[in-house]
């Protein structure tokens, strides 16, 4: 395992070995670049390019089954310092925050850095009572698809249809007359747990339809990974889970070449990891026998020596 590099041109004897693992490799993984720029997305994609590599940075949209459903419709997201300057109506959706990430309620929804009050609506269960002013609309998980479905229903103006529930049905009611009240809306959601996806999908979907009204977005919790997203998805047409890095069309096999599963099914024999990991690719790289890291730090001017030297040596007869 190669340690980390300095944020600067690396030794040439740390460019050496990291060359020689990716030469040696019968199939390397690109990963890591959790909160790196896109200047070094890009650069590791050229490094993935180079070494024919696959790329996934380790996304949740990537690990699920309808992955490609997520990548066709999009999604609107926002980080949370957007939730707390700008959104006058927050819903927490089927989640909670201050588990997923401590400290969030106080940092970016208490603050009243707003002209205008703002709500916040607590949907889904809840162990205990939410903090004041927050309403709390008590639904069980499950109930978390239909109510997304049912709201996007009613402020698009469709029919409603059967509900299932008449709990859902008076919660959609009570969300639909909050969101029309509202001037910006922000859901806080938090699908790490979502291994199919129609969940997160359902959320997606509702806040597109909400942006085509009034500002609104989604902003999901845990590791965030938005510029390779954005890179790998403009350079690849997907946001990971790249078969082979190549910008002629490489292969977006969703809930199959995502990075954990081609750590635990032993395709790949040497992971290069960018910065850092998210939780769940650290913890396939751990249990893993056998496996080749590479560990370089999130800085371009690290990568593209390596990237350079790796394509010369691929070029060479």
């Amino acid at each position: 395992m190669l340690p980390g590099m300095p944020a600067s041109q690396p030794p040439a004897d740390d460019l050496a070995r990291a060359a020689a693992a990716l030469a040696a490799a019968r199939r390397t993984l690109v990963t890591g670049l959790m909160n790196a720029d896109a200047a070094v997305a890009l650069a590791a994609c050229d490094l993935a390019e180079a070494a024919g590599a696959a790329v996934d940075p380790g996304s949740p949209e990537t690990a699920r089954v309808v992955g490609p459903i997520l990548a066709r419709i999009g999604s609107v997201t926002a980080a949370p310092a957007e939730l707390r300057d700008r959104a006058d109506l927050v819903l927490v959706w089927f989640c909670d925050p201050e588990r997923a990430a401590p400290g969030f309620t106080a940092g970016f929804l208490a603050p009243p850095t707003l002209a205008a009050p703002r709500h916040t609506i607590v949907v889904g269960p809840r162990a205990e009572p939410p903090p004041a002013p927050a309403r709390h609309l008590d639904l069980p998980a499950a109930a978390a698809i239909d109510t997304a479905r049912l709201v996007e229903a009613l402020v698009r103006g469709l029919p409603r249809g059967d509900a299932a529930d008449p709990a859902v049905a008076s919660a959609a009611d009570a969300l639909a007359a909050a969101i029309a009240a509202a001037t910006c809306v922000g859901i806080v959601t938090d699908w790490s747990a979502d291994q199919l996806g129609l969940a997160a999908w359902s959320t997606a979907t509702l806040v597109r339809a909400l942006a085509h009204m009034k500002p609104a977005f989604e902003v999901p919790l845990g590791d965030r990974d938005d510029s390779a997203v954005a890179v790998c998805t403009w350079r690849y047409g997907a946001a990971g889970a790249i078969d082979r890095a190549d910008r002629g069309g490489g292969q977006f096999r969703a809930a199959e070449g995502d990075a954990v599963r081609l750590i635990d099914r032993g395709e790949v024999d040497c992971v290069v990891v960018v910065g850092e990991p998210t939780a769940h690719v650290a913890a396939a790289i751990a249990r893993a026998a056998g496996l080749s890291v590479v560990r370089l730090p999130a800085d371009e001017a690290a990568l593209r020596p390596l990237a350079a030297r790796v394509a010369a040596a691929g070029a060479a007869p």
